[in-house]
């Protein structure tokens, strides 16, 4: 019609993002179907009914955008009119959680089935999905691991220039400053680093930017690339901040300087005196975070802010308290050996990291920001995949023939599809009903183990956990085999996962109550007959089409199949279990279960090898084996772990300028020394060797604390993950991945050689005469 008025509304964000006021124009649709509409209005955010939060950006409609009549809606999308969401305003005197699981029976058994949202699940889902927020939060620890390497490297640099230039201090306080006016000398030299680091720091970001937007045209807007007024306070209060900071006990040292110091000899650092206090308050404060976290109870409400401020920072704090500990133990043990390795004399290497110790500590500190957050990133990572890799409780292949099954007269024919060993296949009756109560918790803060269903399979007793070969090879934590069958089969009993047991509070013997989801009326209860470990059943779940009803389940329970079938009457079978002679096909099982299907049922039925999409209605024919399933999570947890390990890599490497700063320190004050050994007759190779394993031994300095400080941190963030995050719960061991963690190690140590290298060259080059030309006694 071309009369109809083509008028919206837009949100506020969207206006502001467009550039559009009132009166103005947008354009919606696509091609020939794209429609001019004139803006009207411009409104905030809609509230969210029944409770506060902002909409969500995944499980609800668009938090900001445009706002059009349905009808021309219709026209613009060229599609009728369907409706995705709707919005209940409930009494205030209602109660949420009564009202959800009265009407979630009935919402489960539509087709396909509908799900109650709350607000709180809502913002759950905005915390979860908010990408930009995701991506601010990095920027932010971005910022904050730059600061803290900077901050190790200025230390380092000043502390340094301190210790060489002692002397020329000494004689200036003697001729004509004080002792503020040297601790000022050292704070402009601090100041002029923090500046040379930020204006290099943001023209090199800059720089990047404009790669970026030349490589990724939609990352900018037209490929304009501006950086923001708060982006550079931010930047310059961190270089400048840091520097400030780096600066304090270097100039605390020079002002200890007295004139007669630049006559009288320098006495070789002694550490001894503190080093056993240092170590056992290190000790302590290490021991902390994990106290907190795994011993002492906490409330849950205030656990991770505890964690966060009290638990990391007394742990990093405590580290680097045992940082001169752990250099004097690689000294000890790890000196004679590299000296060994490198052909050189065991006392060239002995007493070069504790002859300046502070400037070791700086240097390894610095290096183990970097390499210590990837270790802790890799272990937390893989210690929270854990629980979700199939277990070898796990059959050979699952088969699932969706939407409706097959007979059971059909189950011979699947004993016979090729590959599998007729003798362990075994249908199962497979159904997800709703908890009668919240007895999970899934209210009060929804997790990948607290929701208000399980997935209740139904199997053969006998044959799936009896015998001494049974289908089903778990683990029981409580009960055993010959104890539960009975109760399977005879008191409508279950065998449950153990984390189950720690969400609910339920043991062996208690009940729990389902509701049938054609009669959410009825109640029907089972026993826990068995407690047993289930590692990697969620995924098993999710992947399979088991979750008939729900996007997500609490829990995979076992029953017997004859009790399920009459408790939630199955009519043909869905789902077989079995194992193969050998490794299985899945391709080959799946193409003549198909065939299998279209013969029995008369439909075309299509093969899914790639993933099931959730409430998919077309007949279709699904294998999954555990490997399959190890795959695709190894593949995404693969991915994601490393875009998170990428940044402390990065960290690193601009770390290791701070370890070239000491090698090239080191070189200088030992000049004298190295004339000498070259004019008794060590050659320049000995000589390169001998600086290069210095930088070695700062390298493995750097990967003992990171290895301790990275495995504890992973082990203590893994364990309060279990109550902040969505997939906690699950509470699984350490997982330390070592062919993970060996990349970072080698990149360190590499880093470690090229830091060495020049230093070592330029000194190697070096006639004897010219070194032995410095003196002992150069200022």
């Amino acid at each position: 019609d071309n009369h109809e008025v083509l008028e919206a509304v837009l949100s506020a964000d969207a206006a502001e993002r467009l550039g559009v006021d009132l009166g103005g124009e947008v354009s919606a649709g696509v091609g020939e179907k794209a429609q001019k509409l004139t803006i009207v209005g411009i409104t905030d955010v809609p509230p969210v009914p029944a409770g506060g939060g902002r909409p969500p950006m995944v499980l609800g409609p668009a938090a900001g955008g445009l706002y059009v009549p349905m009808k021309l809606a219709e026209k613009i999308l060229d599609r009728p009119a369907q409706i995705s969401f709707v919005s209940l305003i409930l009494d205030p005197e209602t109660d949420v959680h009564r009202f959800r699981f009265a009407w979630s029976p009935r919402l489960n058994r539509m087709d396909p089935p509908l799900k109650f949202q709350d607000s709180r699940e809502l913002e759950q889902a905005l915390n979860e999905s908010a990408t930009a927020e995701n991506l601010r939060m990095q920027s932010y620890a971005a910022t904050g691991i730059s600061l803290l390497a900077a901050l190790f490297i200025i230390f380092t640099t000043l502390n340094m220039g301190v210790t060489e230039r002692s002397r020329q201090f000494a004689i200036l306080r003697a001729v004509a400053l004080t002792r503020p006016q040297v601790a000022a000398l050292i704070g402009v030299e601090a100041i002029a680093l923090a500046v040379l680091g930020w204006l290099g720091g943001v023209a090199a970001g800059y720089g990047l930017l404009l790669v970026a937007s030349r490589l990724n045209p939609g990352l900018t807007d037209e490929g304009e690339v501006i950086i923001g007024k708060w982006s550079l306070m931010l930047s310059a209060g961190c270089a400048f901040g840091g520097a400030i900071c780096a600066a304090i006990v270097p100039a605390c040292r020079a002002m200890r300087l007295r004139p007669l110091d630049a006559i009288a000899p320098q006495a070789p650092s002694g550490h001894g005196r503190h080093l056993l206090a240092a170590t056992i308050t290190g000790a302590i404060l290490v021991t902390l975070n994990p106290l907190l976290t795994f011993v002492i109870p906490v409330p849950d409400a205030v656990r991770y802010a505890i964690h966060a401020t009290v638990g990391c920072t007394s742990m990093a704090v405590g580290f680097i308290l045992l940082s001169p500990a752990a250099v004097l133990f690689t000294e000890r043990l790890i000196a004679p050996m590299m000296a060994f390795l490198m052909r050189l004399e065991p006392r060239l290497l002995a007493g070069q990291l504790s002859g300046n110790l502070w400037r070791t500590v700086g240097t390894s500190v610095a290096m183990t920001v970097g390499l210590g957050l990837f270790v802790a990133m890799q272990v937390w990572g893989y210690t929270m995949l854990r629980p979700f890799e199939p277990g070898t409780w796990v059959p050979g292949a699952l088969v699932a023939i969706l939407p409706d099954g097959l007979p059971s007269d059909a189950i011979d024919e699947v004993r016979k599809l090729p590959g599998f060993d007729p003798a362990t296949v075994m249908p199962l009756a497979v159904e997800q009903p709703k908890l009668a109560e919240d007895i999970t918790g899934s209210a009060e803060r929804a997790t990948v183990t607290r929701q208000d269903n399980v997935v209740l399979v139904g199997l053969d007793p006998d044959r799936g956990i009896g015998g001494s070969d049974p289908l089903l090879k778990m683990e029981w934590v409580a009960g055993s085999p010959e104890s539960a069958i009975p109760l399977l089969k005879s008191q409508r009993g279950c065998i449950v996962p153990d984390y189950f047991c720690r969400e609910t509070g339920l043991g062996l013997g208690d009940t729990f109550d389902l509701n049938p989801p054609a009669d959410n009326e009825k109640v029907i209860t089972y026993r826990i007959a068995g407690v047993v470990r289930l590692p990697g059943s969620h995924w098993m779940t999710k992947l399979s089409g088991m979750r008939l009803r729900a996007a997500r389940s609490a829990a995979l329970c076992f029953a017997d199949f004859a009790t399920v079938e009459a408790d939630f009457p199955q009519g043909n079978v869905r789902f077989f279990w079995g194992n193969g002679y050998g490794p299985i096909d899945p391709a080959a099982i799946g193409e003549a279960a198909r065939e299998l299907a279209e013969k029995v049922d008369g439909r075309a039925f299509s093969l899914v090898e790639e993933g099931l999409p959730q409430f998919d209605r077309g007949p279709r024919v699904r294998i999954t084996t555990p490997e399959e399933v190890t795959r695709r999570i190894r593949g995404r947890a693969d991915g994601w772990i490393w875009s998170l390990s990428q940044l402390p890599l990065v960290t690193l490497a601009v770390s290791s300028i701070g370890l070239l700063n000491a090698i090239m320190a080191s070189v200088r004050a030992r000049s004298w020394d190295l004339g000498v050994l070259r004019a008794i007759g060590f050659t320049r190779s000995a000589i390169v060797r001998v600086v290069v394993a210095e930088a070695l031994l700062i390298g493995i300095v750097a990967c003992v604390l990171s290895l301790s400080f990275g495995i504890l941190a992973g082990w203590c963030g893994s364990g309060i993950s279990q109550y902040v995050s969505f997939f906690g719960g699950l509470h699984p061991d350490l997982t330390v991945p070592w062919a993970k963690l060996s990349i970072g190690i080698g990149a360190a140590l590499s880093l470690c050689i090229l830091a060495g290298a020049w230093p070592a060259l330029t000194i190697g080059r070096v006639e004897p005469l010219r070194l032995l030309q410095a003196g002992r006694g150069t200022l």
